[in-house]
């Protein structure tokens, strides 16, 4: 558990006058409590108020959520309902403002806990939780967490580069990269790995399918390990032999310069916009720009799309604050003909931009 990032949440509670907050969101709920459990969001509830914190959960996940939560009281409602257990404990502990996630908490569940405390407390709605902002900045130790998840992400794309054959399906490439990241410690993939070979890359998230990769194709890999519940991300991509035309070369090389320009340009406290707009920028100059059709990169860390956002949607005051971890992920997809993405993960300093990503960013030839 962060001390201090429950110190930051009680001064915010303090701050809007509240009791105390729900948290349902499954990685903030991981966040504060440490215990690594976002397969379901309805395997606990967190409450906390200035003098007490308290863990809700079911008679499923109990034991290890008592060792995983240290310093957190541990609440297992009768009959797996939460709402009568969370109206317990705001009369027990003389809470009437509670704050909770809009946007993670469903209607059904919502009406609920009003019905169940109505006069006992209020429900006060924040469409962005303040745990989501604690987490934008990575702590140490989620540095560590992430730099690793990297690593087996770099050491299996080396692996791939070397096993893949001809006549291999995507499924079957996806499937190793599955495997190789569990063989190297990790928990499994942080995301569905994309495959995307020859004309199918010119789809941003194609699904591995049955087609069989040929020589001299391009072919997109989206991948990620996931490590003790932190995401890396990485894309690449690669060609099986030398490229069957020269426009493979002249758009890989666009498509590198966009990122590597971004990079270079990304420093604390940049926006969100303007750091999408290095990398639209360069594809603008190659004519190439039509061919871009999703935002240039996005947070890391316990989901492997969070805050904050480098993209032409980006709220206009929305910065990238340093000791943030993001991607840098241009692309250029040509519908018949294929794409082509890139794509590194880093930390955003005071000056700069610090490049997780050890794997070649330069045209891999797998032979």
């Amino acid at each position: 558990m962060s001390r201090i990032s429950i110190n930051q949440l009680r001064t915010w509670l303090a701050e809007k006058g509240l009791d105390a907050f729900l948290v349902t969101q499954p990685q903030n709920r991981s966040y504060l409590s440490d215990w690594l459990n976002d397969d379901e969001e309805g395997a606990g509830m967190l409450l906390v108020g200035q003098q007490h914190q308290v863990l809700l959960t079911n008679p499923l996940y109990k034991e290890v959520a008592e060792h995983e939560a240290s310093g957190w009281e541990v609440v297992v409602p009768p009959s797996r309902e939460y709402a009568p257990a969370i109206a317990r404990l705001a009369k027990e502990y003389g809470w009437s403002g509670i704050g909770f996630e809009a946007m993670a908490l469903t209607y059904g569940v919502y009406e609920n806990i009003r019905s169940a405390g109505e006069e006992i407390f209020t429900l006060h709605p924040f469409n962005d939780s303040i745990v989501n902002a604690l987490r934008l900045v990575k702590r140490p130790h989620e540095l560590e967490l992430l730099k690793r998840a990297v690593a087996i992400t770099d050491e299996t794309f080396t692996h791939i580069c070397q096993w893949i054959q001809p006549g291999m399906t995507e499924k079957e490439v996806q499937l190793e990269v599955s495997n190789y990241m569990i063989s190297l410690g990790a928990d499994g993939p942080a995301f569905e790995t994309i495959v995307a070979s020859g004309p199918n890359g010119s789809m941003p998230h194609a699904h591995a399918g049955q087609r069989r990769i040929q020589r001299g194709e391009f072919i997109t890999i989206d991948m990620g390990a996931r490590y003790k519940g932190y995401c890396a991300d990485m894309t690449r991509t690669i060609c099986l032999g030398e490229p069957a035309e020269a426009r493979m070369v002249e758009i890989y090389d666009a498509v590198l310069n966009a990122m590597k320009t971004c990079e270079a340009g990304i420093h604390g406290g940049i926006t969100g916009l303007a750091a999408d707009a290095l990398a639209r920028s360069a594809l603008e100059m190659e004519g190439l720009a039509d061919y871009y059709v999703h935002g240039t990169g996005h947070g890391l860390g316990l989901q492997v799309h969070e805050g904050p956002s480098l993209s032409q949607r980006a709220p206009e005051d929305m910065v990238l604050p340093a000791g943030s971890v993001v991607t840098v992920e241009p692309g250029v997809y040509i519908p018949g003909w294929g794409g082509v993405r890139i794509e590194d993960c880093g930390l955003v300093t005071e000056n700069g931009f610090e490049v997780f990503t050890q794997s070649p960013a330069q045209l891999v030839i797998a032979r």
